[in-house]
């Protein structure tokens, strides 16, 4: 049966008769001269008064007349990665300053991601993002492929599926690091237990992650019965890594050396970093690999795989020592080396590039609307990305004593 994709949308362009037009909560920028710490500050304005959807953090929000009064129309795809980075910022953050309010912004985080899992109505099953509404949004039609949902489990809500191997990243990352950091014992209970969900999910079904219909994901393949990516051999060992260390479940143990000695997943996720021709240097799975280094080296005391996992370090050094900073993440890859080598790797050039830090410029353009008979209307309105990268670099370099308070 033919479905007519646009009776849904009957209802969602209202909003055009009342616009608000300043709607945003924030809207003080630093400068780009000012020092680092009064930027990250207000950067963290702009992110927590503008880009926090009950707790989630929003990627890319548009705001009216094409937007909304609340952040929930933009590209929502990946935004389990700034929840995920605004997380593991407040949990450095709280280990440095011991501040309740910090603690209680990272618990509330935190419970944004229980919730993009409580929304898809199955237990260990993540959303990549969620909005709070009867009826779908213009932005489904236009940046992602159709895979929202309405939620049964939480009516007036919708939520968009098939998560891929990088949010699977950000999930351990950013509640292992809040685990690891800022968790108080009830907190640190939550956190194992929905690790064990999701993890134990994607263990049960031979290492898949799997959507709302049972079929594996668009990006999805960590299966050692079928061919599958260097990285995403890399991303399923850190992922058991964590998940054991975090639940003391013998089962994610069991899994993790099953994946070495059977599947040889050690000898596999070296060559993760792609190196030549150089057209092919994928600097959005350096992060991937960064995240999962980072969490799995850590943990690792056997000396034979923590040789393997430096030599996929080493791999992705021969790039990141000449790599410019054209990306918050990439300065952040650079941090993640230290902490790992102990190497004494900052420059007063690369110091300058920490200090040099940027989150995000708030830009106008025209947006194109479809309109419920198939017709599309032009919109012209205000937009912001994330300084959610930015954040955490600034409190992970605080942390580890890499950027000075004083910068």
């Amino acid at each position: 049966m033919q479905k007519n994709v646009f009776i849904p949308l009957v209802g969602v362009y209202l909003f055009f008769l009342t616009p608000q037009l300043f709607s945003q909560k924030v809207n003080e920028f630093p400068k780009k001269t000012d020092p680092l710490h009064k930027k990250v500050a207000m950067f963290d304005k702009l992110m927590l008064g503008n880009h926090w959807n009950e707790g989630a953090i929003m990627q890319h929000v548009i705001f009216p007349p094409a937007g909304l009064d609340r952040p929930i129309i933009g590209s929502q795809a990946d935004c389990l990665d700034p929840t995920s980075e605004m997380l593991a910022a407040y949990s450095h953050k709280y280990a440095i300053t011991k501040d309740p309010k910090d603690r209680k912004i990272a618990n509330e985080i935190f419970e944004a991601i229980l919730k993009l899992e409580k929304v898809t109505g199955v237990e260990g099953l993540v959303a990549r993002s969620f909005n709070q509404t009867d009826e779908p949004l213009w932005h489904e039609e236009v940046f992602w492929y159709h895979e929202w949902h309405q939620s049964s489990s939480m009516p007036g809500y919708r939520w968009l599926g098939d998560l891929s191997a990088d949010k699977f990243t950000s999930i351990f990352y950013g509640v292992g690091t809040f685990w690891e950091l800022c968790a108080d014992a009830a907190y640190k209970e939550k956190a194992a237990a929905l690790l064990d969900r999701f993890i134990g999910r994607v263990v049960d079904n031979n290492f898949k992650l799997t959507d709302l219909d049972g079929k594996m994901t668009l990006w999805g393949n960590f299966c050692p019965n079928l061919p599958h990516q260097e990285l995403n051999s890399l991303e399923m060992l850190a992922a058991l890594k964590v998940t054991h260390h975090i639940t003391g479940k013998e089962r994610y143990n069991a899994a993790y050396h099953m994946l070495i000695d059977r599947y040889h997943y050690d000898d596999h996720q070296i060559n993760s970093k792609i190196l030549f021709p150089k057209e092919w240097r994928n600097v959005g799975d350096d992060y991937h690999a960064a995240r999962s280094l980072y969490m799995v080296m850590r943990l690792e005391d056997d000396p034979n795989l923590l040789n393997k996992y430096r030599m996929n370090l080493n791999r992705h050094w021969y790039d990141w020592k000449d790599i410019e900073f054209t990306w918050e993440s990439n300065i952040w890859f650079l941090m993640v080396y230290k902490v790992l080598t102990g190497e004494d790797i900052f420059t007063k050039e690369k110091e300058q590039g920490i200090k040099d830090m940027w989150g995000f410029d708030r830009n106008t353009r025209e947006f194109k609307i479809p309109q419920k008979d198939g017709s599309f209307k032009l919109v012209k309105a205000e937009e912001e990305r994330t300084a959610a990268a930015m954040i955490r670099n600034y409190w992970f370099g605080r942390y580890y004593g890499i950027i000075d308070e004083k910068w």
